[in-house]
């Protein structure tokens, strides 16, 4: 990262071509983390010890004609809407803007497990039942491309580059942002279906053993978290220090792990509104955490140090 100045001084004698004087000057160091969209972000918290949520808004999610709702997953767009997938017979995604006004319901043609912001116009989903992928315009509410997955596919992410996929065989699939290349498939512990990535790290969640666990990309454990007996932890995600967050479906809980999986902290209960909780999303950008619970009712907290 050094600046070089390149100096030529050209000789009138023939057998000279000229000297050549090349110096170096310091430039201070840049430091550049890549997030989901390219977003450039700054890590809010390095401890477990010194995470601070105060809640910013809380809202219910829409009903609409019918008066069940499922949500099992939930992103944000950078413009602060957030996207649910409500996996009840409404087969659909449900979009709130930041006034908590409902914005748009996208009908689909099976039940959502999750869905994951692609970028400002894009979402992806997963029909669990169907064993397929949809990429949705949110615009038009049309499914722009199908991909079939063999396996059924819950979980679902995008770092910017990458959509990554928790199947119930034990697996997680990488493809590219279109859905047409796939990339890799790395075996899990056990059952996954949630995970979350940061950089060259995979976080994922196992239920039916109480864990999280963190592997590289390769598939290799780097630390396994215990939780209590029968949280049954199903949604996943971190902020940029590599905080996990877990929502503990049975225990009705929020814990968050550290990055080096050896402390943990129990951040908010039933007490606080958590009632079988399995939605969760942390944004990186602006260090906010939403925690929705499955009937509907989401919490919205910045997250401070």
């Amino acid at each position: 990262m050094n600046t070089f100045d390149i100096h030529i001084e050209i000789s009138p004698i023939l057998k000279e071509l000229g000297k050549l004087e090349l110096k170096s000057s310091s430039s201070n160091k840049i430091l550049l983390k890549k997030e989901k969209q390219g977003q450039i972000f700054v890590p809010v918290s390095n401890t477990v010890d010194n995470i601070k949520l105060t809640n910013i808004r809380s809202f219910k999610t829409p009903k609409g004609k019918s008066s069940n709702i499922l949500v099992t997953g939930i992103d944000m767009f950078n413009d602060g809407r957030i996207v649910m997938a409500d996996q009840s017979l409404r087969n659909r995604l449900v979009i709130i803007n930041q006034e908590d006004e409902f914005f748009k319901t996208i009908q689909l043609e099976d039940r959502c497990y999750d869905v994951a912001v692609m970028d400002k116009d894009t979402v992806a989903t997963t029909l669990f039942l169907k064993n397929n992928i949809v990429i949705v315009d949110v615009n038009s509410s049309k499914v722009q491309r199908t991909i079939a997955i063999k396996h059924g596919c819950y979980g679902i992410i995008s770092t910017g580059e990458q959509l990554v996929v928790s199947l119930w065989n034990k697996t997680i699939q990488f493809f590219d942002l279109s859905g047409n290349t796939f990339f890799s498939t790395l075996s899990t512990a056990d059952i996954s279906i949630h995970c979350s990535v940061l950089n060259d790290k995979l976080y994922y969640t196992t239920h039916s053993t109480d864990a999280v666990y963190s592997s590289d990309l390769k598939g290799e454990v780097r630390w396994k978290f215990d939780c209590q007996k029968s949280d049954y932890p199903l949604a996943i995600t971190n902020d940029a220090s590599g905080n996990i967050f877990v929502a503990c479906w049975d225990s009705n809980q929020l814990v968050v792990v550290g990055h080096d999986g050896k402390e943990s902290r129990v951040l908010l209960t039933k007490d606080d509104g958590l009632q079988k909780s399995r939605a969760i999303h942390y944004n990186c950008k602006t260090n906010t955490l939403v925690v929705c619970n499955l009937l509907g009712q989401c919490f919205q907290y910045k997250v401070t140090n």
